[in-house]
């Protein structure tokens, strides 16, 4: 399961983030994570929500997940699609597999908040 040491590794971004602000504690945090970055997002809410208990600044924070689709543009027609199928999809256009992944594969934290 490495969504753990993820959300440790996340863990240790806020934490870092929030003393740089004198922050008291961190309220909320946003996440994207791509369809395609091979994590599970339920995963890593759980392990997130159990870590978290163990670092005052954290303990109450809720997070916030948002998965990003998908989005290819085709090298041959310049076709820009959004797709679920994330072994070998083709161009719904032109049916060729010469594609460029243009989101989908993010994991990053998107904004926080936090109490001074």
């Amino acid at each position: 399961m490495h969504e753990l040491s993820i959300a440790m590794g996340m863990i240790d971004e806020l934490t870092r983030i929030a003393r740089e602000n004198n922050a008291r504690k961190v309220i909320t945090v946003k996440l994207k994570i791509g369809k395609m970055s091979g994590i599970v997002i339920d995963s890593l809410q759980f392990a997130f929500d159990a870590a978290k208990l163990e670092y005052p600044l954290l303990n109450s924070t809720a997070i916030f997940i948002e998965e990003v689709p998908l989005i290819y543009e085709c090298n041959n027609c310049k076709n820009t699609f959004k797709t679920d199928d994330i072994y070998f999809p083709s161009c719904p256009g032109c049916k060729s597999y010469n594609l460029k992944i243009l989101s989908g594969e993010e994991l990053h934290i998107e904004n926080l908040e936090v109490e001074v």
